[in-house]
């Protein structure tokens, strides 16, 4: 079955990781993806702003393709060892890419409060 995004949030209510979409567990990838998922939220619902969700799910959205695709060409079985090692780098790259993104928010000046 290929992966596919749940919309992310509604009046009262948030998704993350696997509430938030199906994506094969082959590459198990799914705690990282919820944890990924809270710490964008948090961050979202910190910010209280109109748009605050709606960001939350674009990036939540853009950090879940790459990895995706390569989910279901590796979960779909129809790969040989030297493609299957192509996508696992492709997978490794991805990944990467996520924590670079990750470990910038952390480089986000700190709120002051007055």
């Amino acid at each position: 079955m290929g992966g596919f995004l749940r919309r992310s949030f509604g009046p009262g209510w948030a998704l993350v990781g696997d509430a938030g979409y199906f994506k094969d567990p082959i590459t198990a990838h799914g705690i990282t993806d919820a944890l990924r998922d809270a710490e964008l939220l948090s961050r979202a619902v910190a910010r209280d702003t109109e748009s605050a969700l709606s960001e939350y799910q674009e990036t939540r959205d853009l950090l879940s393709d790459a990895l995706f695709d390569l989910t279901d060409e590796i979960a779909g079985y129809q790969w040989d060892l030297d493609s299957v090692k192509r996508m696992h780098l492709q997978m490794s790259e991805a990944m990467n890419r996520e924590v670079a993104f990750l470990t910038e928010l952390d480089e986000e000046p700190a709120l002051r409060t007055a």
